[in-house]
Order: structure tokens, then C-alpha cells, then sequence
């Protein structure tokens, strides 16, 4: 616990002068200031993050592998042995997230953390063999919980230390989605039908009886003490890793992308150990499932895409990669208005018109 709260007392937010500095500097790009939206928010927001040129080259997206013990009670309409299928595909780069990371020139690092099956020969990540059935009794300890944030964080601090500079949030495991369901009812109060959704292709009736296991877990395990003790309860250790990759990306300043609903949990947690990791967040694609909504506007995050998809990996990151790409490449070979010979008098600032 030491090693975490040291982590955490190290997390600064974002220096907001340099974000205005970043902004002034589109300001005087030769267009109507505020023309390239959200582009040049997040050109700002990554000028602040970077003390010298943004460097995004090397960009990598994180999959924590981990099995939920909550599967036992038919949540899924997928069997436990796709955990670790999909996640032997993955490492194979036959897989959505492959081919999407592919095209994107992004990276992939695949963290067995609690497969049930082991991934790997020899493994100094897992932290368990998968968690229990929480209808039963606690997911996991509090020691386990820690355990998965640590390996999160110093997984990535080591990419970091590689010179990786851009970072996803990305998972596999079957029954995730009940977790994370889990999870965030008990941290915003809500219930079991406000946050349930289909996941990976539920019937009407097995949602149904997703929604009942669900809170009949919330109804069991509360009240909750801190978001350690919570997640212990109802949480699964890939939500627990991608809470400890942003915890080191808050610490080095660096950004980091969420993908769907578990790994938005992920945020969620990291979210409730310091609300600084929000600084530097970028939020890919608006998921599907019911509880995104509630938990990205809880956060107050707004997702740059929506495409209607519910893959989950990480598979968003790739994407919303190349946008923050995009927006750094642009604002730094855009001309200004002096270089154009364009007046800036000739221009309106359109964010002033908008209502």
C-alpha cells in the first residue's frame, strides 16, 4: 500500500499555463481561431504534456488478460477457455486490435495478469489464476487488488523508460463487462439495470439474468469502504492494471487513450485514487453499452469517435492515435498568419458564436 500512496503523492495535474500556451500558439495559425475544434484542444493539451517537441512515434497499446470467476453463473454468452484463445490470437496478431494497430503503426504488449490458463511459460505478472465468483464471496483480496494496480504501473513506467510515449488502455477477459457493471454502480450509486447491457451478443433473457447476478453481487457485498476494498470485491485485475498504466502516465505526464467500457472502468478506478489522471486522458470511441454514457459524463470525458463499436482489446486506441497524430502534424505545419500574409483582424474567433 506504501508503494501506491508514493505513486499517487508524485501525480501532479496538468500545468494549465501550458495548455493556454498551446492554445495561443493555434491562435495564431492562419485560419478563424477555434476552426479545428477539438484538434486544437488536444494539440494544447499535449503541448502541455511535453516539456520539448511532441514526440507520439512511439505508441503502444496495453491488453491485460484476465479471467472473472463470475462467469460461473452463465453472464456470458461466451465460455471461460475464449479468454485465453483470444488472447493466444492476439499475441499470434490475428485479431481486431492486430489489425487495427497494424495500420496505425502502434504496438501491442499482451499482460497475462489472471488468465486462468497460463499465457506464458515463465510469468512475473499474474498476480492469481483469475478472480473468484463474487456472487460467493470477494472477487479477490485487498493484496491482490494492490498487486494488479502495481503491475499496471510498472509495466508501463518500464515502456516509458523504452521510450514509448503514447499509450492505450486495452483488455481481454470473458465476463468483463459484468464486472465493470459491477463496479460502476457501486462507485456512482447506481443500480444493476441502469448499467447492464449486452456485452459480447446477450439474449434478451440472459441480459436479464446478467442484471439479476449483478445486483444481487451489489446487494451482497456493500457497504464498500475505500476503491480498493470496492474493486476487491466486485472487480476484475484488468481493470485493476489499466487504473495502474494511467497512474503512470499521470506520473510521467504522458497521454493515454481508453477504449470502451472496461477499460473506462479502468479510468474510473485510477479516477477515484487521484482525479489528476483525467488530465492526461483521451477518450477514443463512444462505447455501446449503457454504462459508457453514465461513466464518461460522470468524468466529464467526451469520446472523439462514434462507431457503434463494442470489440473491446483496445481496439479504439489505434484509432484515436492517429488523431491526436493528426492534430500535432497540423497545428505544427500549418502556417501562421504573418507566413500566410493573411490578416488576423480579417478573422473571428468562431468559438464566440457558439451557443
Amino acid at each position: 500500500m506504501k508503494d501506491l500512496e508514493k505513486i499517487i503523492e508524485q501525480i501532479l495535474p496538468i500545468d494549465k499555463d501550458k495548455v493556454q500556451e498551446g492554445q495561443c500558439y493555434c491562435d495564431q495559425l492562419g485560419k478563424p481561431p477555434g476552426s479545428l475544434g477539438k484538434l486544437e484542444t488536444i494539440y494544447a493539451r499535449l503541448h502541455a504534456m511535453f516539456s520539448g517537441p511532441i514526440d507520439l512515434e512511439k505508441k503502444i497499446v496495453l491488453v491485460y488478460v484476465a479471467d472473472n470467476g463470475i462467469v460461473a453463473e452463465g453472464v456470458s454468452a461466451n465460455p471461460q477457455e475464449t479468454t485465453y484463445t483470444v488472447a493466444r490470437n492476439i499475441l499470434a496478431g490475428k485479431s481486431g486490435l492486430c489489425a487495427i494497430s497494424k495500420h496505425a503503426g502502434s504496438d501491442i504488449c499482451l499482460v497475462d495478469i489472471g488468465c486462468k490458463k497460463d499465457i506464458f511459460e515463465e510469468n512475473q505478472d499474474k498476480v492469481c489464476h483469475g478472480t473468484r465468483n463474487m456472487l460467493k464471496k470477494p472477487a479477490m483480496t485487498r493484496e491482490h487488488a494492490i498487486a494488479a494496480i502495481l503491475v499496471g504501473y510498472k509495466k508501463t513506467e518500464a515502456l516509458i523508460k523504452d521510450g514509448y510515449r503514447l499509450f492505450g488502455t486495452g483488455e481481454m477477459g470473458i465476463g468483463n463487462t459484468t464486472t465493470s457493471a459491477a463496479v460502476i454502480a457501486a462507485v456512482l450509486g447506481l443500480k444493476a439495470e441502469d448499467v447492464t447491457g449486452y456485452g459480447a451478443g446477450l439474449t434478451q433473457d440472459m441480459k436479464a439474468h446478467k442484471t439479476t447476478i449483478i445486483q444481487q453481487c451489489l446487494n451482497r457485498h456493500t457497504p464498500y469502504g475505500d476503491i480498493l476494498d470496492l474493486t476487491a470485491k466486485l472487480g476484475g485485475l484488468d481493470m485493476l492494471a489499466m487504473a495502474g498504466t494511467h497512474l503512470a502516465c499521470a506520473r510521467y505526464q504522458l497521454p493515454c487513450v481508453v477504449d470502451g467500457l472496461i477499460s473506462l472502468t479502468g479510468l474510473l478506478i485510477a479516477h477515484q485514487l487521484t482525479p489528476h489522471v483525467l488530465d492526461y486522458t483521451f477518450a477514443s470511441h463512444a462505447s455501446t453499452e449503457p454504462a459508457y454514457r453514465l461513466v464518461s459524463d460522470f468524468l466529464g470525458l467526451e469520446p472523439m469517435l462514434l462507431l457503434d463499436m463494442r470489440l473491446g482489446e483496445g481496439s479504439g486506441c489505434p484509432l484515436a492515435f492517429f488523431l491526436l497524430e493528426n492534430a500535432v502534424y497540423t497545428m505544427e505545419h500549418m502556417p501562421t498568419f504573418a507566413e500566410g500574409s493573411l490578416k488576423e483582424e480579417d478573422y473571428v474567433d468562431i468559438r464566440k458564436n457558439v451557443t
